[in-house]
């Protein structure tokens, strides 16, 4: 350790003015530190001593890596090296008054702080406290946010420095950084007796891309401080290459100015130096984080440095709930500047008593009289620094400002759960939260007493534990305290917290207890006893709308639920067993209009204790722990009661009524059902009790998950009360009809068609024989049953039951009523699924007016029914206009009910075989992937809807060329619709279909054959010789035999195809016309043997297809479209072709080829409710007497392709599941 003069050389005469001590950093060297790489200028030698007169520089050396590789002593010891080297340089009597002023890169800036606080305490180095006039730091690390975070920044500067530091070295770096922010906090009491530059750098240092010492680290932050960025990195920002550098003549004429104002600096004890301490504990030793709360303190609650010509009392609230932390911020800011205050008194205000009590005590303490009002008047004329700290303001009903000094002198600190205390503020507020994740990690691991916190391993196994306890301060400190005492380890307290929650977060250990008063659980349960003591009607509703939102999820609470439980109890639309589970409040016989003021009066006082939280616009939420606590503080009696009444509440809620309105309320509950089902096992309750009640809960939970499209959850929930209600009201009761009915749509919605179709008709056969065949609720159940025939491929017999349902619903309710638009839109499906397409759009276009006219443009059933009509005007070809209502459609869905909602994915899913049909297949494949992901998420991977999403996807890719993904996805089609369907199934032909296809595409014609064999032959015999289906099969095998130079037999189907179309579908009908030109290609081919290896393409065709001159018109679209009937197809084959053909021949030439696909009427259509028994408009509405909902279906789109050599139809599969209602 040396210090060592640089100028004036040895022997020559100068009137000396100032000492400059420059002290370098970690891995550091006296003269090279200082020395610019490129110039090799020492400006501290070569440049300073022509720039400051009278200067005498020296440099001090030591071995950095030594003093901060071992403890804090080390570091002590070498500073006081440093003071008595520079008491031997200043040992004359005209040397000792000489000002000095420090100059300390990095961690040098530490030693220097650490000899400045030897100086002050230590006689012998007097001189150097009292002329020491001014300190310049370069990039040195003052603090960080925390111990972890400053350790971590100490270690980033070894690596800095010495690119592969010593683990030794780096640990004792961690290891000290909590001692080393000590020092820097005492450091700062001495600040207001000395000039400050601090210089903080902009640049990054290899190999970091961040900056080694942030601009918030290298800054003292107080009110004198300079503070310079510079434009260099942590080891340059010492190093200046000339003497017109910029940075370096900031630098010097900062010294310059230092001692221009010398005389001004009195480094005597500051007048401010602490006389009264009144705190009653110490802060907490493993206080971690909140940051930005302490620098807000800083910035705003210090006493000024300069004399306020208006001073302002400086008040600032904490305000938060209970164990966030709000008294250690307050103990850590009276630790931090104790020495800025002359007094600091604590008061307990967890009342007015404790309050005038400790006011009284500290009367005593500065010898005045007894008398609250004296030492607030005395604090009030009192000139030196004061400091008050109001802890635990929690009670509403004081108003703790009257407690406040009067005038503008002094500052306070408020500690309260009740945000209404912000009113007090003068210089700021803060609401505590939760904390920082990484803050809360640091803070279990520092609790748990773990030996190195920074340890990433560690780290991970503790990030689950502090998330499942909200990031709380105070119940980390307990899992912490738990871990430390070994009562479990850190990698199953989880496991352990989820059945013994409530003895975890009411555990206090012996040792450090008084770091906090109270466990997490106490601390809530007194703000609990000060509600209850209130005796008040709104203390009262409080306690109970705290019951009931624990039941809740803790987010998204409403007092919305409590005015429509109201509504429907004085409209009488909730059932008697509801009414009498029910708040206090809501049983009360009030008058005919709701009154808000009672909930949210109850919700304010909550509030107030910070037991709720109010946002700005008035949303309630709760803390995860305190939204637990509030349950378990209950005995396991208290608990059913107050779980039936949070359910019974809930399900009050909920009304038989479908507008727009009453299906956004229920789908506020869902999150809110699913918490209250998490807590009580209702299927279990339901065999278990005889309470009406619970099945009237079940049925209306079972109603939100269905509009949810958690058709699982649904049919759980019902299938449990049809068994309850076949047993208590029997089988052929109007309400068990009801359930069968409701359980039977969920099966559908499922894809359990078959046990679909057996309860169906089961309730058409008890309701035909009980009410007749033509009343309205036998009409409903015989739609609902037409469309579970529709989906197992039962077409016709469809057919016959809908256009029954749909003449009597005209007879007996007229044409407007929701029952006869639902039965219309159940025919339009069928007749979609028969290839009468026209006939589907006349019945769609009525439903959608109707629904726009009656219903409004959102609401769920016009949605449905815009994407029924868009789904048949694609079938006609009417692309745009499909395209244009179904990213209506898809907008509306997206906003309404979120991403991922089934129909959100029915929306989307139809808009991209809409795009698809139009040629615009990237974006097809964008939505339908997306659709598929989260199908495969939500239902499974062999649901029904998964299953049409992956084989629309492999239609895409198919489009696109991706023949190889394409079949990957539909061979797992029909593996999962044979299993699940069975061989005859029409999706399951459908997918046999479009499989051929895409072998054929890959060459591999012969597999190809054997599944359309397949196909042919079973629709010949299910559907008939002349259903569209089956004439698209023959033209499909055509094609594959034409391709496997079998032209004979692909003539023999095209003649029959073409014979049978011109006798069903007419002579001009495009099939009939395309079944007519392939003929005459594959006729061509087989005569022409020169040409057996090649696709039968037209000469027309081949003219537009070669020219390789000139990019495609929309002239050559709109004459390929007319020779082709094709749009899709021929956009394909001019835009987009795979391997554009050469102008040779087509003799010669192995053509580009387009898909071929199979069409079928898949359709996993249109998601109804079913509608059990319907009310009559004769009969009374009666509780029992409520819709859940009836049918009306949307097809899969038939998309055609004109294929070379024959006609090429591809399967577009869509679902559109969506409640159509109709009834009360």
């Amino acid at each position: 350790m040396v210090l060592t003069v640089l100028h004036p050389p040895a022997g020559r005469e100068e009137e000396l003015k100032v000492d400059v001590v420059a002290v370098h950093g970690l891995n550091g060297d006296p003269a090279k530190t200082w020395t610019h790489p490129k110039t090799g200028a020492f400006w501290l030698k070569d440049f300073l001593p022509f720039d400051i007169t009278g200067v005498r520089v020296l440099t001090f050396g030591y071995n950095a890596n030594v003093v901060f590789g071992n403890s804090t002593a080390h570091i002590i010891d070498h500073a006081k090296d440093l003071l008595s080297s520079l008491i031997d340089e200043r040992e004359d009597s005209n040397e000792s008054q000489r000002p000095i002023i420090f100059i300390a890169h990095s961690l040098g800036g530490i030693v220097v702080k650490q000899a400045l606080l030897q100086a002050f305490i230590e006689p012998q180095y007097k001189d150097i406290h009292v002329n020491t006039i001014g300190l310049i730091f370069l990039g040195t690390p003052h603090r960080g946010s925390d111990k972890a975070n400053y350790g971590k920044i100490l270690a980033n500067i070894a690596t800095a420095a010495m690119h592969k530091p010593s683990s030794h070295l780096t640990n004792a770096l961690q290891t000290n950084s909590n001692s080393l922010m000590r020092l820097n906090s005492d450091f700062r009491f001495r600040l207001p007796n000395y000039q400050v530059v601090s210089f903080y750098e902009l640049k990054p240092s290899k190999p970091f891309s961040t900056l080694i010492v942030e601009k918030y680290s290298a800054l003292i932050e107080f009110d004198r401080e300079d503070q310079i960025p510079v434009d260099a990195n942590h080891s340059d920002i010492c190093k200046f290459g000339t003497r017109d550098d910029g940075n370096y003549r900031k630098l010097s004429k900062r010294i310059t100015r230092m001692l221009k104002s010398k005389d001004t600096v009195v480094n005597s004890i500051p007048l401010a130096a602490n006389q009264y301490y009144e705190v009653p504990h110490n802060l907490s030793s493993v206080f971690t984080g909140r940051q930005d709360i302490c620098e807000q303190l800083r910035a705003t609650c210090l006493p000024s440095q300069i004399s306020d010509t208006l001073p302002l009392q400086k008040r600032f609230i904490l305000y938060g709930l209970g164990g966030s932390g709000k008294t250690q911020v307050c103990l850590k800011f009276t630790q931090d500047y104790r020495e800025r205050f002359w007094a600091i008194f604590w008061i307990d205000a967890s009342s007015k008593s404790t309050v005038e009590q400790r006011l009284q005590d500290l009367c005593k303490v500065c010898e005045l009289k007894e008398d609250v009002e004296l030492i607030k008047r005395w604090l009030s004329n009192l000139e030196k620094p004061w400091l008050l700290i109001f802890d635990n303001a929690d009670d509403p009903s004081l108003d703790v400002s009257q407690y406040f000094p009067t005038g503008g002198r002094g500052s306070i600190l408020v500690t309260t759960r009740n945000p209404e205390c912000k009113i007090h503020a003068t210089v700021g507020s803060s609401e505590f939260h939760q904390m920082e994740l990484e803050d809360a990690v640091t803070l279990l691991l520092r609790s748990a007493i773990v030996k190195d916190v920074l340890d990433e391993n560690l780290r991970t196994a503790a990030k689950p534990i502090v998330e499942l306890l909200g990031c709380l301060a105070l119940a980390i400190v307990q899992a912490g305290a738990v871990i430390r005492q070994k009562l479990c380890r850190m990698d199953e307290y989880c496991t352990i917290y989820s059945s013994q929650r409530s003895q975890l977060l009411s555990h206090q250990p012996v040792q450090a207890s008084y770091d906090y008063k109270y466990t997490v659980y106490t601390t809530w349960q007194i703000s609990i006893d000060m509600i209850a003591k209130m005796s008040t009607e709104t203390a009262e509703n409080a306690l109970e709308i705290l019951q009931l939102f624990s039941f809740m999820h803790f987010e998204n609470l409403s007092e919305e639920v409590l005015k429509e439980v109201w509504q429907n109890i004085h409209d009488q639309k909730c059932p008697d067993g509801l009414q009498s589970f029910q708040l206090r409040m809501l049983r009360s016989d009030h008058s005919s209009k709701w009154d808000p003021s009672l909930a949210r009066n109850a919700i304010v006082l909550l509030s107030s204790f910070s037991l709720v939280n109010l946002d700005e616009m008035n949303r309630i939420s709760m803390h995860p722990l305190v939204h637990s606590w509030a349950r378990d503080r209950l005995n396991k009696q208290e608990q059913i009661q107050c779980w039936k009444i949070a359910a019974s509440t809930m399900a009050a809620s909920v009304s038989w009524s479908f507008r727009s309105l009453d299906y956004k309320f229920r789908r506020l509950l869902l999150t809110h059902i699913d918490s209250c089902l998490e807590v009580g096992d209702l299927k279990v309750s339901l065999t278990d009790s005889t309470q009406v009640e619970l099945t009237d809960i079940a049925e209306k939970f079972a109603l939100v998950y269905k509009e949810s499209g958690q058709w699982k959850k649904a049919a759980e929930l019902q299938k449990k009360v049809l068994e309850r209600r076949g047993s208590i009201l029997g089988k052929e009761h109007r309400d068990t009809l009801v359930s069968m009915n409701n359980l039977a749509h969920s099966y559908s919605q499922l894809g359990q068609w078959n046990e679909a179709v057996v309860l169906q008709e089961k309730v058409l056969e008890r309701q035909g024989s009980i009410l007749g065949k033509e009343h309205p609720h036998t009409l409903v159940s015989m739609g609902n049953l037409a469309r579970s025939y529709s989906q197992l491929g039962q077409g016709s017999e469809a057919v016959v039951l809908q256009e029954k349902v749909l003449d009597e619903h005209r007879r007996i309710l007229g044409e407007e009523h929701p029952h006869t638009l639902v039965s219309m839109s159940n025919l339009a499906r069928s007749y979609r699924q028969l290839g009468q397409g026209s006939e589907a759009v006349v019945l769609e276009e009525k439903v959608l007016d109707e629904h726009r006219r009656i219903l409004g443009e959102e609401h769920p059933d016009t949605l449905v029914s815009m994407s029924n009509l868009a789904y048949s005007y694609r079938q006609l070809g009417r692309g745009n206009e499909a395209v244009v209502l179904e990213e209506k459609v898809l907008e509306r869905h997206r906003r309404i009910l979120g991403e991922e909602h089934p129909d959100t994915l029915v929306s989307m899913n139809n808009l991209a075989c809409s795009y698809g049909d139009l040629g615009q297949w990237s974006e097809a494949v964008v939505l339908q992937e997306k659709v598929l992901e989260r199908r495969r998420k939500i239902l499974g991977e062999e649901h029904p809807d998964t299953l049409v999403s992956m084989g629309n996807l492999a239609c895409s890719y198919g489009d696109l060329g991706r023949w190889n993904e394409a079949v990957v996805l539909q061979e797992k089609v029909l593996e999962g619709h044979r299993r699940i369907l069975g061989k005859e199934h029409p999706d399951t032909l459908s997918s046999m279909g479009n499989l051929a296809v895409s072998y054929s595409q890959l060459g591999r014609g012969n597999e190809a054959v054997v599944l359309q064999e397949k196909v042919l032959e079973r629709r010949r015999r299910i559907l008939g010789e002349e259903h569209p289906n089956t004439l698209m099969s023959m033209s499909n095998l055509a094609v594959s035999y034409s391709d496997l130079d079998r032209g004979n037999e692909a003539v023999v189907l095209y003649e029959k195809a073409l014979e049978i179309s011109k006798r069903t579908q007419g002579e001009d009908h495009p099939k009939t016309l395309l079944y007519q030109k392939n003929l005459r290609q594959v006729e061509s081919k087989a005569l022409d043997q020169k040409t057996l290896s090649a696709p039968v393409v037209n000469q027309h065709e081949w003219t537009i297809l070669a020219k390789p001159t000139a990019a495609p018109t929309m002239s050559d679209y709109l004459t390929k479209v007319s020779s082709t009937f094709e749009p899709s197809r021929a956009f394909k084959e001019l835009f987009h072709p795979q391997s554009p053909p050469s102008s040779a021949p087509p003799s010669t030439q192995n053509l580009h080829s387009t898909q071929r696909g199979e069409s079928a009427n898949q359709v996993t259509a249109l998601r109804f409710d079913f509608l059990s028994p319907l009310v009559s408009p004769l009969d009374p509405i009666s509780p029992s007497s409520h819709t859940d909902g009836i049918s009306a279906d949307a097809f899969a789109a038939v998309h055609g392709q004109q294929a070379d050599g024959g006609i090429n139809l591809v399967d577009r599969s869509l679902v559109i599941e969506k409640h159509c209602r109709s009834g009360c």
